[in-house]
């Protein structure tokens, strides 16, 4: 058993709820818990750095400090959440200055920057492994064609490490790849879908958004996997924003690991795009 400090974001707790659920019924599958870090608070996400740098480090560095207490890994499934959390948690340990800053406004709380940041991608390649999600696979997903969308802030990661490439990752195709899908090649798995721009600007998002889907569409794909909220959802609430484009599902990645390992997805009736198609796609291996 592996247990990590669980960060899960304001996405996880309110409109990808299933998200959580989906995570959680597949981590432990493979023997990992989750052990929710108490008294997190939101992290700024997407939207407190390009305001005030040092107030983005700050709300970041609160939830570090906490689960600097119980030691061990950090788990943000957000990719906007690990981005941030990752970027603070590198910096406050390289730079000394910043530490003595944001510890003296989080006091008596204190963040080193010692926590390995991991998001989903990594936990499920370093934990199980391709050949144990292979072994452990009950479901044929060999019909289902899938386009990776790892979204635009996963690898692009300021001033820090990247866990893959920054402009063309593979690690959650491999992942797929060990789950039977068909992982299809396409140029669009780094680009923006628009982000928080849905809430001041919902053309922007609505335009970026439709010509992601619409490349999907055209290197014909079931479905979109990704492991973001925000990208999800953003993709998800095109047809609610006014798009006639044609659609498919996007779904998580855990999503992927639940039709494999299951045959199932508890948040099937909470897309938006309807993903009963995708259900027709599964046999019994």
């Amino acid at each position: 058993m592996v247990t990590l400090s669980y960060f899960p974001g304001c996405s996880l707790k309110t409109g990808s709820k299933f998200y959580e659920t989906s995570v959680r019924k597949v981590f432990s599958t493979y023997g990992i818990e989750l052990k929710e870090i108490d008294d997190w608070s939101c992290c700024g996400a997407s939207a407190a750095h390009t305001v005030d740098e040092d107030l983005a480090h700050v709300l970041v560095a609160r939830n570090l400090a906490l689960a600097e207490k119980e030691d061990g890994t950090f788990f943000a499934p957000c990719s906007a959440c690990y981005s941030r959390s990752k970027i603070t948690n590198d910096t406050v340990r390289m730079d000394s200055d910043l530490q003595n800053k944001v510890n003296s406004l989080i006091s008596p709380l204190e963040c080193t920057g010692s926590l390995d940041i991991k998001n989903i991608i990594e936990v499920l390649d370093e934990h199980v492994g391709a050949s144990r999600i292979a072994k452990r696979r009950k479901y044929d997903l060999s019909d289902l064609k899938v386009v990776p969308y790892y979204g635009c802030v996963l690898t692009r990661l300021m001033r820090v490490r990247p866990y893959d490439d920054r402009e063309n990752p593979e690690s959650m195709d491999q992942l797929l790849e060990a789950l039977g899908v068909k992982v299809l090649p396409w140029p669009f798995k780094m680009e923006c879908c628009g982000a928080s721009k849905t809430l001041t600007d919902r053309a922007m998002t609505v335009r970026l958004s439709e010509r992601i889907m619409d490349r999907a569409n055209l290197a014909g794909a079931d479905a979109i996997v990704t492991p973001c909220p925000l990208c999800q959802m953003n993709l998800d609430l095109l047809p609610s924003l006014g798009s006639a484009k044609p659609m498919i599902p996007v779904l998580f990645l855990s999503e992927v690991f639940e039709l494999a390992l299951y045959g199932q997805m508890v948040g099937l009736r909470s897309h938006l795009v309807a993903a009963d198609a995708i259900m027709t796609k599964i046999r019994e291996a």
